[in-house]
């Protein structure tokens, strides 16, 4: 009875809440998009087996899937790292109430089984064990292999749940998590350490002695019940008082930019703000995943001869920074923006410091991703290209359109899955920036002469460089006619 009053409580909080009223437009994009990807799942999954027979014609194409399962596990866990939400409750109104705290807990635990992402992945799941394990081992043995899974997915949920809770969601963690992963599976390319070979024998195990199911399902007891206790032995209102005092960053030794006059401390006080709150501090720590971008795709062959791919994945590595935080670049400061436009000081200079910063990390992700070349030496020209467009280019483009952008964001919450203040706009504008280059490149390429285009789309950038005083210009004059109007904005909240 306790656990049906408390999630009524909860059904009437989420009722209740305004964001059902908000970002209409917004929520029937990503509807249509989570459709458009559940579709794609779904034809992955059932025809999954035959993918894994004609990439490997000599394998059980059930083995096969099972080796990749501890990849997907890591996967997994690099995803609900980024952008899992730990369960909450307000619990101090029920603590003085004649409920047991290990309801409590209980409650917090079980919301966790609910989570979408759970039951996500067996939109590939289902299809590939009615097919492939069905026809191969048994449909009672296919109907195991989904329990077991289902286990290593719940195993996942409250490995990142404790996790998250003990170190507040430090995105560095999930830098190690990639880091991890690319080190395996390189480790894996050269045979030196096999993760797919322990997989496999693990998990078809399970389908050859379905005894074995007990290792998983003990191992899920065993993290549900750290988390349990972990939680209740912190569910006391005196540790409440103490958590409430908050560390505050300290950011006073930041003051190389202050030699550089008014510019320079408007780009401290920026820098002062990413690493003061936690959504754009989030875009910081993600930024280095960016620059590791190109592993993914360097490393195949197959995307090695497909040259608008490596486009695409050249301005996306030296531009992932400025494409994202870019993109709110006056929506970060809406929480006083009006107090921004009582101030003195020259709006042009204010946005100079904006592109600097922007310029400085572009320029940086570019110097950081040239041992790129030791895979491929086109992946130098590649990237010089697209790094001189994201330089001329896309940075007035995301100066320009960052003033469409008229609603209020909360700088306390994770970037990550966090659609509050995202608009249709800040999609759309993407667009040209990662599409236009290939575009460009695209009847130079079929005509047999790449480098022609390559030098197409880096002389335009440099077309941008050299005309940024007029492009600055045309940026401030837009500032001004917008102001009023992105304020008003700002202020619903």
């Amino acid at each position: 009875m306790i656990y049906k009053w408390l999630y009524q409580n909860k059904w009437k909080e989420s009722l209740r809440s305004s964001i059902w009223q908000k970002n209409l437009a917004m929520n029937i994009i990503l509807g249509i998009l989570i459709a458009y990807f559940i579709i794609n799942f779904l034809f992955l999954g059932i025809f999954a087996d035959k993918l894994l027979m004609e990439i490997f014609p000599d394998e059980n194409p059930v083995n096969k899937f099972n080796s990749l399962l501890l990849y997907f596990m890591g996967i997994d866990l690099l995803i609900r790292f980024m952008g899992q939400t730990v369960p909450t409750l307000s619990i101090q109104p029920y603590l003085h109430l004649p409920v047991k705290r290990s309801s409590l807990m209980h409650y917090l635990l079980g919301r966790s089984f609910t989570n979408p992402l759970n039951y996500s992945y067996f939109v590939i799941f289902i299809p590939f064990a009615i097919k492939a394990v069905g026809s191969i081992y048994s449909s009672g043995l296919a109907f195991l292999w989904l329990f077991m899974l289902l286990l290593i997915v719940f195993f996942d949920n409250f490995v990142i749940t404790y996790i998250k809770r003990q170190l507040g969601g430090k995105p560095l963690i999930a830098l190690g998590f990639a880091l991890l992963m690319i080190l395996f599976i390189v480790l894996d390319r050269y045979k030196i350490f096999s993760l797919q070979a322990i997989s496999e024998k693990f998990f078809t195990a399970i389908l050859l002695h379905p005894i074995y199911i007990v290792f998983p399902l003990f191992a899920l007891l065993c993290i549900y019940f750290v988390n349990f206790s972990f939680l209740k032995k912190n569910a006391y209102l005196e540790n409440f008082s103490k958590n409430n005092t908050k560390k505050v960053v300290s950011t006073a030794s930041i003051s190389f930019f202050n030699r550089f006059g008014v510019i320079g401390e408007l780009m401290n006080m920026e820098i002062k703000l990413m690493l003061r709150n936690k959504r754009p501090k989030s875009i910081i720590y993600m930024t280095p995943l960016f620059l590791l971008y190109g592993f993914i795709f360097y490393t195949q062959d197959v995307y090695m001869n497909m040259s608008a791919m490596l486009i695409f994945v050249g301005i996306f590595i030296s531009g992932g920074f400025m494409m994202t935080y870019g993109n709110y670049l006056i929506s970060w400061e809406s929480s006083y923006f009006d107090a921004l436009l009582t101030k003195s000081f020259d709006f042009k200079k204010y946005f100079q410091a904006k592109y600097t910063l922007l310029a400085t990390v572009t320029v940086i992700s570019f110097l950081v991703t040239i041992p790129y070349l030791f895979f491929d030496i086109k992946l130098l020209y590649i990237n010089t290209a697209c790094f001189l467009f994201n330089l001329g280019f896309n940075i007035n483009i995301v100066l320009y359109f960052a003033m469409n952008n008229k609603k209020f964001l909360d700088l306390s919450k994770s970037a990550t899955f966090n659609y509050q203040g995202v608009g249709v706009s800040n999609f759309i504008v993407v667009l040209p920036m990662m599409l236009l280059p290939i575009l460009l490149y695209a009847p130079f390429g079929l005509f047999g002469v790449p480098k022609i285009g390559l030098i197409v789309i880096g002389g335009i950038g440099l077309i941008g460089i050299a005309l940024y005083k007029p492009l600055h210009a045309m940026i401030i004059r837009r500032f001004y006619i917008k102001k009023y109007e992105m304020a008003e904005g700002f202020r619903q909240r």
